[in-house]
């Protein structure tokens, strides 16, 4: 592990359970700091300095969760020090940066994936199933939120436009993900909208895509607004609602399908989602199959994003 962020505790216990692989060592720009973590988590080794960690040729892979304008940099590290990556949304500030570190990973023969832990859990696999199948007809619009308040915004990195923070880049990036998963394609047109605020970064971001296919998406995201989520797919024939699609191993682990008045509630039991991601990127490490979330995903979303941040002036 490459930092000691907050996320951090909610991967270490999924590594920990993680039968393909082990978590030996962490690592922070503070020695102590990097010792406590360690001992607080059961981790073996603890490292001052991010470059130490990856000169352990004992490593075979490493989890970045760093402020997103320095996963760029520690991304080419690892993979230079020949361990694969897993590193924490949104992969990099832009798709260029994206697509030039994949390239670097393929000519290497290692691994690099972005981690969205709710892409891998039942409950999203089902619903691209349903859609598949044509359960609500002719997919039309879906609509996303991903919204909750920063506790103290003057020491939180989300609120650093120099370290590539904001509404967009933290929250609505699984909203982008999430339209794009469900659509199965790039937008042909983007709208982005940030109200006049105080912030340097937009603490909200509200957003429209459009489709070739007909399907528009509309979504909000803030860090300043109360905890609320959820996803909704209306089809020609009915829709799909989604109340808790980004932690999809939380409760409700359920969906619900309404068509023709009726409504069928959807059980979508499954491990914990950051588990599953661990698990897939082990699987793709060992060649057992491709990783879920191939990079022209990754690179697409990263466009996408790009796209919403110009629109909006934010670029």
């Amino acid at each position: 592990m490459i930092s000691t962020a907050a996320i951090g505790a909610e991967l270490v216990p999924a590594f920990h359970r993680a039968a393909a692989s082990d978590l030996i060592a962490v690592a922070s720009r503070d020695r102590e700091r990097a010792k406590s973590y360690a001992q607080q988590h059961g981790i073996p080794r603890s490292y001052a300095g991010y470059e130490s960690l990856l000169e352990d040729e004992e490593l075979d892979a490493v989890y970045i969760a760093l402020p997103n304008a320095l996963h760029g940099e520690w991304i080419r590290a690892a993979l230079e020090a020949g361990k694969h990556v897993l590193c924490e949304k949104p992969l990099t500030p832009t798709s260029a940066e994206a697509a030039e570190l994949f390239d670097l990973a393929s000519s290497r023969g290692l691994v690099l994936a972005e981690a969205f832990m709710y892409r891998h859990h039942p409950k999203t696999l089902r619903v691209r199933e349903m859609l598949r199948e044509g359960l609500i007809g002719e997919l039309q619009t879906i609509r996303c939120s991903f919204s909750f308040r920063v506790v103290d915004p003057k020491r939180d990195i989300r609120y650093s436009a120099e370290l590539a923070g904001g509404a967009l880049r933290d929250v609505g990036c699984y909203c982008v993900s999430y339209s794009t998963f469900a659509a199965d394609a790039e937008p042909e047109f983007v709208y982005g909208y940030v109200p006049q605020e105080q912030a340097d970064v937009d603490e909200r971001f509200y957003a429209t895509l459009a489709f070739s296919a007909g399907v528009v998406a509309q979504f909000d995201c803030g860090l300043n607004s109360p905890l609320n989520f959820g996803a909704t797919l209306v089809g020609s024939d009915g829709f799909i609602h989604v109340p808790m699609p980004w932690y999809a191993h939380l409760d409700p682990l359920s969906f619900y399908l309404h068509k023709g008045g009726d409504v069928t509630e959807i059980p979508t039991p499954g491990e914990n989602a950051y588990l599953l991601e661990i698990e897939d990127l082990a699987a793709a490490i060992r060649g057992e199959r491709e990783q879920l979330i191939a990079p022209a995903e990754t690179v697409r979303n990263l466009r996408v994003i790009e796209r919403l941040r110009e629109s909006a002036g934010l670029d």
